[in-house]
């Protein structure tokens, strides 16, 4: 007699917790779920794209190096690789062996990274240029002072003639590099050459990005003078959108990485 109380409050408890959840509640739950989902949805993205931007500096200043190398071995900067090169010249300096510049525009010559002509290694597109992580060519700009026949970082001996006979070039710019567009705050302005990536964004969003990417050469945008911008990153929804990565040599560790090398005086 004492059990037959028992059983039936144990059915009753029985019966609740088999009742599941209502609308409401799996609402509710869905809703908690995709908001947690949406959060490391984002922080994957923010991480993926810092160590993006982590890889192209360490390869910017790998590019570096190797250019201080060439000039060191050489007696002189490597002209651009162009994306309009005949298959013999693909990821190499345009012309082969330097000199006026195949990529010249203006006061400097505008191109890409001649990744085989310096030996840097890296995923490369079907035109042979090097590609940063994102999958678009590393630029790469040199100044084009001096003339047509004689271009002072392209050419060894118009480098050396230039090296005896004037002063570091401080009063006359060679690339300027500014932290705002048409070179106002200068960081430099003798730079002889100038390498970068345009980041993640495809397309030029703001000012700052347009000095780096004034026109547009055989679909890609590129340089048209000798100002180039290197600002704080902002992302897409910054004020002022700005994400490339600009590196530059500096004309003093060149002339003295040269010296070193017996390439000067």
């Amino acid at each position: 007699m004492l059990m037959i109380p028992r059983i039936k409050q144990f059915r009753k408890f029985s019966e609740a917790s088999q009742h599941g959840f209502t609308l409401v509640e799996m609402a509710v739950v869905l809703l908690i779920v995709g908001m947690l989902l949406n959060g490391l949805f984002v922080a994957l993205g923010n991480s993926a794209e810092s160590s993006n931007r982590s890889e192209a500096s360490s390869k910017l200043q790998q590019i570096e190096e190797a250019l201080y190398g060439f000039a060191q071995a050489n007696g002189r900067l490597p002209c651009p690789a162009t994306a309009n090169a005949p298959a013999a010249l693909l990821g190499q300096e345009n012309p082969a062996g330097g000199g006026d510049c195949a990529a010249g525009f203006g006061s400097a010559a505008h191109g890409f990274v001649p990744a085989v002509t310096l030996g840097i290694q890296g995923p490369v597109d079907n035109l042979g240029l090097l590609l940063d992580p994102w999958g678009r060519p590393y630029r790469y700009s040199v100044s084009n002072l001096g003339t047509a026949a004689a271009r002072v970082f392209t050419n060894t001996v118009a480098l050396r003639a230039r090296f005896l006979a004037a002063p570091p070039p401080s009063t006359s710019p060679l690339l300027c590099v500014a932290e705002a567009a048409s070179c106002v705050t200068p960081l430099t302005r003798s730079a002889p050459a100038v390498v970068f990536s345009v980041g993640a964004r495809p397309t030029v969003a703001s000012t700052l990005e347009a000095e780096n990417a004034g026109v547009t050469v055989n679909l890609f945008p590129m340089p048209n003078d000798i100002d180039f911008v290197s600002a704080e990153y902002t992302d897409a929804d910054g004020t002022v959108p700005y994400d490339d990565i600009v590196s530059w040599l500096s004309y003093n560790i060149l002339v003295t990485r040269m010296i070193s090398a017996g390439q000067l005086p």
